[in-house]
């Protein structure tokens, strides 16, 4: 019988989700705690390939496996032998056939920045040009089938913590954070609303600037017919690790900003010359 779970994780700690020979990474973790419960003993599918420093709460990777040992595979099982940063937290038996990646008619990321200032209402003004089906080659690292359709784009906005919510039915890499790139640009006046609407003609060949990685996350991703069974414990650990992201970034953003503000209010002192050095 084939078995889907949905992972969550922090991805600070991992070279990215895709296993690399002699670097850990997420696919290589949990793989060896597969093992370790004797549930799997080949390849399994992942929905989404994701880099370094991003972050998961719906992951889904699908398996074979026998079906007397399918309580094995259950999320506290798993659990048990994965690193703290990592959960499983829901299960469905999938049909014959199904692949997490290319079953899926969805994908959902989610971007945190922190950047007190930003002009909210001209981001999503421009977030609005990005809706429906588009050549996304500017917004992208890849250059082949980069049509995509994006089903949605909301930016919400909490004391200078902006938060950006895209689902599109595929992503190229790189992708969502060039989206958020080419936005913050625009919010903070760097670029005009002419140059965003350029970035959708690819033949104008613009590049759009790339935001760091770990402000990302998968957040989910769509089936039809999967009956997802939810341990409810483990959801909510997956959930307070999203939380503790949040206020990590807040913090550690507040406390640049005020050294930052400390820094351009203090009185210009004049130059030294280097005779003051003896």
């Amino acid at each position: 019988m084939k078995i889907a779970l949905k992972l969550a994780y922090l991805g600070d700690n991992y070279y990215g989700f895709q296993r690399q020979p002699d670097l850990v990474t997420v696919d290589s973790e949990v793989r060896k705690a597969l093992s370790k419960i004797g549930v799997i003993h080949g390849d399994f599918c992942y929905a989404g390939r994701t880099d370094r420093g991003v972050s998961a709460l719906g992951q889904v990777i699908d398996f074979w496996i026998d079906e007397d040992k399918a309580k094995l595979a259950r999320p506290r099982c798993v659990n048990g032998r994965l690193p703290r940063d990592i959960w499983t937290w829901a299960w469905a038996v999938a049909p014959i056939g199904f692949s997490a990646r290319w079953n899926a008619k969805w994908r959902e990321y989610r971007y945190l920045l922190w950047h007190p200032g930003l002009e909210a209402e001209k981001m999503r003004a421009a977030a609005e040009l990005l809706l429906g089906e588009h050549d996304f080659r500017n917004f992208s690292s890849a250059k082949v089938d980069t049509v995509k359709t994006v089903q949605k784009l909301e930016i919400s906005e909490e004391r200078g913590l902006f938060v950006f919510d895209i689902r599109a039915n595929g992503f190229l890499w790189n992708m969502v954070r060039k989206i958020v790139g080419a936005l913050e640009k625009v919010g903070s006046g760097q670029k005009e609303m002419s140059w965003f609407c350029d970035l959708l003609h690819p033949e104008l060949n613009h590049g759009a600037p790339t935001a760091p990685a770990d402000g990302l996350i998968l957040m989910d991703v769509g089936y039809d017919g999967l009956d997802w069974q939810v341990d409810e414990y483990s959801r909510a650990r997956a959930k307070e690790a999203l939380v503790a992201i949040v206020q990590s970034r807040m913090a550690k953003a507040m406390v640049a900003r005020a050294i930052e503000k400390a820094m351009s209010t203090e009185k210009a002192q004049p130059p030294h010359s280097s005779s003051d050095c003896f």
